[in-house]
């Protein structure tokens, strides 16, 4: 293919002939002259301030860092959250016990420290340790994990401290009278109030005026509640998972009945003197 270009009459007349490859590289010549006004063209923008893309990726990228910042901040929050749980749970743990008989320890009595070191054990639940690393991407991967290891620390603590409340309720370390009592007899070898010989007593004899409400001193099912010829009218109360049955002699009034569920404080009798009893009070016994 040939052009033929002419200017005027006087001017000789130009051949160009147009081959594939000549079209090639015009085209090639030509594309490049275009990208090279294109990055100038953007380049003039950006030096004159017409160009916001740069402007918006700046405040994006400081959303992004305000979110973080905000998501860790929460995060703060429920460790320390989970610190107050964990040390709820140690103290709910380190409650005082029922002493040896069924006597009620006071409540201020220490705890005892037991003389060997023991163990420490449990699953291993720490957060992944990544590479130093501030990108987005890393920051926002390194808090998924960290909030999956709280989230899972605190379900455990949580069904922890469910178990341990359930086991504080049942455990018969309330107290059975409404007021504190004079202990009339302890737990032990002791002199029988009616023979004058020497016998065991297994409970703890609490004096008290005929009447006195008696109170459950755990959650748990009535068992007993009937007459006894040595312990008159009885009520025994079992505590479902400490293994434990109350005793609560010599009642004037019996106010449950078999398979009552009572509650912790919750009134069972009223303090007589039936039985085999020198006079009113409250026979109170821990098996």
């Amino acid at each position: 293919m040939q052009l033929w270009l002419v200017r005027d009459a006087q001017t000789p007349v130009q051949q160009i002939e147009l081959t594939p490859w000549r079209i090639f590289k015009w085209l090639c010549v030509s594309t490049l002259l275009l990208a090279m006004l294109n990055l100038l063209a953007n380049g003039l923008l950006v030096a004159l301030g017409l160009d916001d893309s740069a402007q918006k990726q700046a405040l994006s990228e400081a959303q992004y860092e305000r979110k973080l910042i905000e998501l860790e901040a929460q995060l703060a929050e429920m460790n320390a959250r989970l610190k107050g749980m964990d040390a709820t749970r140690q103290q709910m743990i380190q409650d005082q016990p029922l002493s040896p008989g069924g006597i009620i320890a006071p409540a201020a009595t220490p705890v005892p420290v037991a003389p060997t070191p023991g163990g420490q054990g449990g699953p291993m639940l720490s957060q992944t340790v990544l590479p130093p690393d501030r990108s987005f991407a890393t920051r926002i991967h390194q808090l998924e994990l960290a909030t999956l290891n709280v989230k899972v620390r605190s379900e455990q603590v949580s069904e922890q401290m469910q178990v341990l409340q359930e086991y504080r309720l049942a455990s018969p370390t309330g107290y059975p009278l409404p007021y504190q009592a004079i202990m009339t007899s302890a737990p032990g070898f002791r002199m029988d109030p009616l023979t004058g010989q020497n016998s065991w007593h297994a409970g703890t004899d609490y004096g008290a005026y005929p009447g006195t409400p008696i109170l459950a001193t755990g959650d748990g099912y009535v068992v007993r509640a009937d007459w006894d010829d040595e312990f008159g009218n009885v009520v025994e109360i079992s505590h479902p998972g400490v293994n434990m049955v109350t005793r609560y002699a010599h009642a004037q009034e019996i106010y449950v009945k078999m398979g009552q569920r009572v509650s912790k404080g919750e009134a069972i009798a009223s303090v007589g003197s039936t039985g085999r009893s020198t006079g009113p009070h409250l026979h109170y016994e821990v098996r």
